[in-house]
């Protein structure tokens, strides 16, 4: 595996932040700090439009988008940056590898590649330097990739991949998607699926990956609740949480032959770093996003230090109870102009 220049230094910098993330937002300095450098990189981002009309910002200073046409749930700041490259490195160790479609020789070869909901560009960075022939670009409702320090071979640019790309029609030999269950909204799936295949090749493959909210595998009672908690928020914004399962039928709705399904468990807090890590990818909307809702249910849990430790001993429980993970990746291939 190769990992050199920004990926060594991204992955690097989840573990020096570690403790940052797991420790409490309540103190007000940090948070007016976390503001700042936000507004900040945000400006440098966009060319220096008022970060404020497209950002907002928690209590802890935790910022989020703030545009009607982005469904991501999560914060996209500093820390849900590191949290992504953390959940790279967790989803591509449980696959044992960054792709399963039959694409590894036409990569060598070089072909045109398509990073739907980026992120950060992890995989495409990284991907960029294992196959140096081919060109990548990935696309992001925000601009959190790097604009500089990057391979000759790999572009990014803002766009929300609910909208039509700014692609020409069958540019792509691959399109890859992952991780967006907490970011599409339920009635847009199709047309994301559709908008992909418009600008894939025929021939060409589109694959997905996405975790299953709210079941998983000897979850315990304190699981239960956050889990279940986490997929009533999603579906009362109007997100599908329960997309995963589904994959291989929206693959074969939008077009797709010879479609491909998997599905995995990955150890949640426990079976050594795998575990370790997949629970601090967790933990972001357990401690945050969700409390609200839980605590509206179980008012006992209002109290911050109650709730903090209500969600630490969900972790103990996961060892306890060996719970697992599921996560689906499905891929199909567009069918040529002579099918």
């Amino acid at each position: 595996m190769k990992m050199h220049g920004f990926l060594c230094f991204s992955f690097s910098r989840i573990f020096s932040r570690k403790g940052s993330r797991s420790s409490s937002s309540n103190n007000s300095s940090d948070a007016k700090s976390r503001m700042s450098n936000s507004d900040q990189d945000s400006q440098v981002k966009s060319g220096g439009t008022d970060a404020s009309a497209r950002h907002r910002f928690d209590e802890q200073g935790r910022r989020y988008h703030n545009r009607p046409d982005a469904a991501y749930m999560l914060p996209n700041d500093d820390e849900e940056i590191d949290r992504v490259h953390m959940q790279h490195w967790v989803i591509k160790i449980a696959f044992q590898g960054n792709f399963h479609a039959p694409v590894e020789q036409q990569l060598e070869d070089g072909i045109v590649v398509l990073d739907g909901g980026c992120g950060p560009g992890t995989w495409s960075l990284e991907m960029a330097e294992n196959f140096p022939r081919s060109k990548f670009y990935g696309v992001d409702i925000s601009g959190v990739f790097p604009s500089e320090i990057k391979p000759a071979n790999c572009d990014f640019q803002v766009h929300n991949v609910s909208q039509p790309l700014p692609f020409a029609p069958s540019y792509f030999d691959y399109v890859f998607q992952r991780m967006l269950v907490l970011g599409i909204m339920r009635e847009e799936w199709d047309t994301v699926l559709s908008n992909y295949m418009e600008v894939l090749k025929p021939g060409g493959w589109l694959e997905l990956t996405e975790v299953n909210i709210p079941d998983s595998v000897n979850a315990g009672p304190k699981l239960t609740i956050l889990m279940e908690t986490l997929g009533e928020v999603a579906a009362q914004k109007g997100l599908q949480p329960g997309v995963s399962s589904e994959l291989g039928k929206k693959l074969k709705k939008a077009g797709a032959i010879n479609i491909h399904c998997r599905r995995i468990e990955v150890p949640m807090h426990h079976d050594g770093k795998l575990g370790s890590l997949l629970w601090e990818d967790f933990v972001t909307a357990f401690r945050g996003l969700i409390k609200p809702f839980v605590t509206k249910k179980h008012p006992e849990l209002e109290d911050d230090a109650v709730y903090l430790k209500f969600v630490e001993d969900a972790g103990k429980e996961c060892e306890e109870y060996q719970n697992y993970i599921i996560f689906y990746r499905a891929f199909g291939q567009k069918p040529t102009t002579s099918t």
